[in-house]
C-alpha cells in the first residue's frame, strides 16, 4: 500500500533527515521517500501507513517530529484547522493571538488541553485525544471570535484534563 502526502518545501529537509526515516520506518516498519516536495509512504498495512501518513503530515504543518511521534500513542490524532478563509490581516491577528508573546498563549493551550498546538501558515494542528483537541479547538474558537485572552485562560483552568 502507498500514499503521497505533500509538504511546504520548508519542512521537507525535516521530513527527509535520516534520523527522522530511520525512527520512523523502524518503528512502523514503512518506507519513506521524497521528490521535491512530494513524500510518499510505502507500507505492508492499513495501520501502519494511516499513521506513517499522520505522522509526516503533523511534521509537515510544523511539529517536531519528538511531538509528531506522540501520533503512535493509542487514541491519538491529529486535527488541522483550516483558517485560510479570513483574510490576510484577520489571520495575521488570529496567529498572533494564538501564539501570544513569546509562545505564551499556544504554551498555555497546550498546558490546559493536554494537546500539542502549531501554528503554521493558515492552519492550526493539534496533536492529543479526541477530549483534549475538544478543548484547545474550543479555546481557539473563543480567541477566534475575539475572546479576551484571561477569559481564555479562565476557560483552560476550568476545562484542565
Amino acid at each position: 500500500m502507498k500514499d503521497v502526502v505533500m509538504a511546504p518545501k520548508d519542512r521537507i529537509g525535516v521530513i527527509k533527515s535520516k534520523d527522522t526515516i530511520n525512527r520512523f520506518e523502524k518503528e512502523l516498519n514503512i518506507k519513506i521517500s521524497t521528490v521535491e516536495n512530494m513524500v510518499e509512504i510505502e507500507a505492508e498495512d492499513g495501520l501502519s501507513l494511516y499513521q506513517g501518513k499522520n505522522i509526516i503530515k503533523a511534521i509537515a504543518r510544523g511539529f517536531a517530529p519528538v511531538k509528531a511521534e506522540r501520533l503512535l500513542e493509542e487514541e491519538t490524532q491529529l486535527e488541522i484547522l483550516d483558517l485560510g478563509h479570513f483574510t490576510e490581516n484577520k489571520l495575521k491577528v488570529i496567529k498572533s493571538r494564538i501564539i501570544g508573546t513569546e509562545g505564551s498563549m499556544r504554551e498555555e493551550i497546550e498546558m490546559g488541553s493536554g494537546t500539542y498546538v502549531s501554528v503554521y501558515g493558515k492552519t492550526v494542528s493539534l496533536i492529543g485525544t479526541y477530549e483534549q483537541i475538544k478543548i484547545a479547538k474550543d479555546a481557539i474558537n473563543l480567541i477566534i471570535d475575539g475572546a479576551m485572552l484571561p477569559t481564555v485562560k479562565r476557560f483552560l483552568m476550568k476545562s484542565k484534563v
